[in-house]
């Protein structure tokens, strides 16, 4: 089996830390023969620093499925077309309102102007760099996110907006591109399809590896959805509670036998 794991909030608890009872059982995870992706909106750059020694060989999906990423090497890209790059560029442009726009290109952050950021980042003419492959637009609010329907309005045809009450910014990716497609990429040159993957996420980016699943596969939102529903068929309250579902799933195989989590931990709920 293959377990996908996204970062923020599911593997990493808010201090961006593994706790060591959820180390303890990916380690056995892996030693039981198993495997497992990391999926995650995250750049590349920002996924090793946070990762433990055990994942920092485990392939990774980055920029919200516009990247996989194996052994170091890029081996699937579904970047924004240029047209809607530079169809949004000319948006706000014309839109009266003063924009901070970045894209990230190769790995780093280009922005159309200076602001506050804890991220190193570039500030460059936008309209020159389209003519590189930009994985993800990203609409930054350093005064608070207001309203954005005519700016989700304006998403051209090739791209599709992400929105998440997690953070003030609006990301743009490629329509195509997504967790599940990216995950579909690494399975079919081993002949695996998702019925081989077990999904634990936490937000919006999440959602199409959930819905790509079989019915009542084993899909798990770390959380409850702010808004709406979620496509998961199974919930954690946080993820110090991940420990208990890898427990569960050890013991099935035969793998485990002596539970990492603590005793009188509270199993998965269903949704």
């Amino acid at each position: 089996m293959l377990l996908a794991l996204d970062l923020d909030d599911t593997l990493l608890d808010a201090d961006k830390q593994v706790s060591p009872a959820n180390l303890a059982a990916l380690e056995c995870w892996l030693a039981s023969g198993h495997e497992i992706v990391v999926a995650t909106g995250r750049p590349p750059r920002s996924v090793a620093p946070v990762l433990p020694p055990l994942l920092q060989n485990a392939p990774r999906i980055v920029y919200n499925g516009a990247q996989a990423i194996v052994d170091g090497r890029v081996v699937y890209a579904n970047p924004l077309p240029a047209p809607a790059v530079m169809q949004m560029l000319a948006w706000t442009a014309q839109s009266g309102v003063e924009w901070w726009i970045g894209l990230e290109i190769e790995d780093h952050l280009y922005v159309n102007r200076h602001f506050a950021k804890p991220d190193p980042f570039t500030v460059a003419d936008l309209h020159e760099m389209c003519a590189h492959p930009v994985s993800k637009m990203i609409f930054f609010f350093p005064n608070g996110r207001g309203d954005i329907a005519p700016l989700l309005a304006a998403v051209p045809e090739g791209a599709r907006a992400l929105v998440t009450p997690k953070f003030s910014v609006v990301q743009l990716c490629a329509r195509t591109a997504d967790k599940a497609e990216a995950l579909r990429h690494l399975l079919r040159p081993r002949g695996l399809t998702m019925d081989a993957v077990i999904a634990i996420g936490d937000d919006i980016n999440d959602e199409p590896v959930f819905e790509a699943a079989p019915e009542d596969w084993l899909t798990v939102r770390v959380g409850r959805p702010d808004h709406g529903e979620s496509r998961a068929r199974y919930w954690l309250a946080s993820p110090a509670d991940m420990v208990t579902l890898l427990d569960h799933l050890l013991l099935l195989h035969g793998a485990l036998q002596e539970p990492a989590a603590q005793a009188g931990a509270r199993s998965p709920g269903r949704r």
